[in-house]
């Protein structure tokens, strides 16, 4: 009776294993049939976050590409081109001085800064690309003024509708300081 004995505890046990270890292949089946859809859309929702984080990670670089040449631009139009002459140079020299920078180099330098200009904007916001444009603008008038062959005293005034040097140098110097404080804004913050 003991060897019968255990002999049918050995059938029963092997039973229950078995049927153990269906129920537990059937399980995983069933959830991974119905875990299908979840795993699918976490597997979506890290993409998306990966592309997000992608995108502001260029973004964040052409910003600061942009706020570096709005600056380089502004420093570029502000301190004047070498050929600035002096009133030493006027009132003590004898013959009018010559120029040390052509025109047509500084004319070259700012079609250079509004193709590099033109690169970054398709890479920036609305309101960025906006700053940017006008910054490039104002470079060019600013360009347009400096190199201008017609005397100053034979330009438009700005009363009657022409450009002021000083305004025009202010709008620039305000994109400039714009486009930097949107980078550090947007890109720079600690949290």
């Amino acid at each position: 009776m003991n060897e019968e004995f255990s002999r049918k505890r050995l059938l029963q046990g092997i039973i229950f294993t078995l049927l153990i270890t269906f129920a537990t292949g059937m399980g995983n089946v069933l959830s991974a049939y119905f875990m299908l859809n979840v795993k699918k859309q976490e597997v979506e929702d890290t993409q998306l976050a990966e592309a997000r984080r992608r995108a502001t990670e260029l973004h964040c670089l052409k910003l600061q590409e942009s706020a570096s040449l709005a600056a380089e631009i502004v420093f570029r139009a502000d301190r004047g081109y070498p050929n600035n002459v002096s009133l030493y140079e006027l009132m003590y020299e004898t013959s009018t001085p010559a120029k040390r920078v052509l025109d047509d180099q500084i004319k070259e330098e700012q079609k250079n800064f509004e193709h590099q200009v033109f690169g970054l904007l398709p890479y920036l916001q609305p309101d960025e690309a906006q700053v940017m444009k006008q910054v490039t603008l104002q470079h060019f008038i600013v360009t347009a003024m400096r190199t201008s062959k017609v005397p100053a005293e034979h330009r438009t005034s700005p009363a009657e509708g022409g450009f002021d040097f000083n305004k025009e140098m202010q709008k620039l110097r305000d994109g400039g300081d714009f486009m930097g404080q949107v980078f550090r804004e947007r890109c720079m913050r600690i949290r």
